[in-house]
């Protein structure tokens, strides 16, 4: 059993606590908001894991304080806003010896989780380019609000955390170049990365336009060629010929890869009817991991760590500078 306190009650806070109620070793022990005492929700001797679903701007603070409490953290996106707060939940993280993870949900998206193993099956042979985006029309509100307040993209890691998941082992990201347009208010971001073995990245960042929802999810391979959005389509090169698929047929065939593991855990979240299946097997695979390293229990690794959560979010401060120095190369920090 995992014991949980939970701060942010908003509506990402009361769509988590729903999810929570159908995870066995999940024990949501507090529930709280940032008006109430959160710093003792986030030290309680009783509590194991600190959820954290606040606005962006208390991410770094409570995290740190709940750590230093000896607790773990699994924090919602992105992690920090700055570079040097991206450092400060490392520092922190290795100095407490305890776990802090970004819900980067997105990784758990049903396509992505099958292209990952076509990867490592080498179905797709070596991966040479990537896309992402997060891309759609939002409503007057914080989220709009807050990307005027930077330059870049402020919103990365739904895109970006996927694909560096896809990447090769132990590669990360080196350099990027940044462009805004230079619309007054609201701004487009697109964003060139490139990795230390010589991956390239496309990301970009809209939501002010009119237009629908995208993510882009595109893997450019040796052999293969996978892409989720606009219309989900596959073309593989195999002994025997060009294979190629559309539609419900590309999907079907990429989630069929979706290894045993995560098939469960989204077949059991679909018998439950709970209302994000992507959500769900997140938050399942958090607790769990959780549950078996406090544990001790051997061969037991998180799906993403506070390293993860650092350099993802660090992209944030990074194409701000970059895109308002005419595009200048800015290097990646080494967390």
């Amino acid at each position: 059993m995992v014991n949980i306190s939970l701060i942010g009650l908003g509506q990402r806070g009361q769509a988590t606590l729903q999810r929570l109620t159908h995870i066995p070793s999940a024990n949501v022990v507090i529930k709280c908001d940032i008006e109430t005492d959160w710093r003792e929700a986030v030290t309680h001797p009783d509590i194991d894991l600190v959820w954290i679903c606040t606005p962006w701007e208390w991410h770094v603070r409570m995290a740190v304080t709940a750590m230093q409490a000896g607790k773990d953290v699994a924090l919602e996106v992105p992690a920090a806003m700055t570079v040097a707060d991206c450092h400060t939940l490392v520092s922190v993280a290795r100095k407490t010896q305890r776990h802090c993870i970004m819900l980067e949900n997105c990784c758990y998206d049903t396509w992505h989780l099958g292209a990952r193993e076509m990867i490592k099956r080498g179905i797709l042979g070596r991966v040479k380019h990537l896309e992402g985006a997060y891309a759609h029309t939002v409503p007057e509100g914080w989220m709009r609000a807050h990307g005027r307040r930077h330059g870049g993209n402020s919103y990365p890691t739904h895109a970006l955390g996927p694909m560096c998941q896809l990447l090769p082992e132990g590669d990360s990201l080196d350099y990027l170049v940044s462009l805004s347009s230079p619309i007054p208010g609201d701004h487009t971001n697109t964003t060139l990365i490139r990795s230390v073995s010589g991956v390239s990245m496309l990301l970009h960042y809209d939501i002010s336009t009119p237009r629908p929802y995208s993510r882009m999810q595109t893997i450019c391979g040796t052999l293969g060629f996978l892409q989720k959005y606009p219309v989900p389509s596959i073309q593989i090169e195999t002994k025997n010929g060009t294979v190629t698929m559309t539609g419900d047929e590309a999907v079907a065939y990429v989630e069929s890869f979706i290894p045993q593991e995560f098939k469960d855990i989204i077949e059991n979240g679909k018998r439950l009817g709970v209302g994000n299946v992507m959500n769900y097997t997140m938050d399942y695979r958090i607790v769990e991991s959780i549950e078996k390293l406090r544990l001790h229990q051997d061969n037991t690794s998180l799906d993403m760590d506070v390293y993860d959560a650092a350099l993802w979010s660090s992209v944030i401060e990074l194409t701000d500078i970059s895109a308002r120095n005419n595009s200048e190369r800015v290097l990646f920090p080494r967390f």
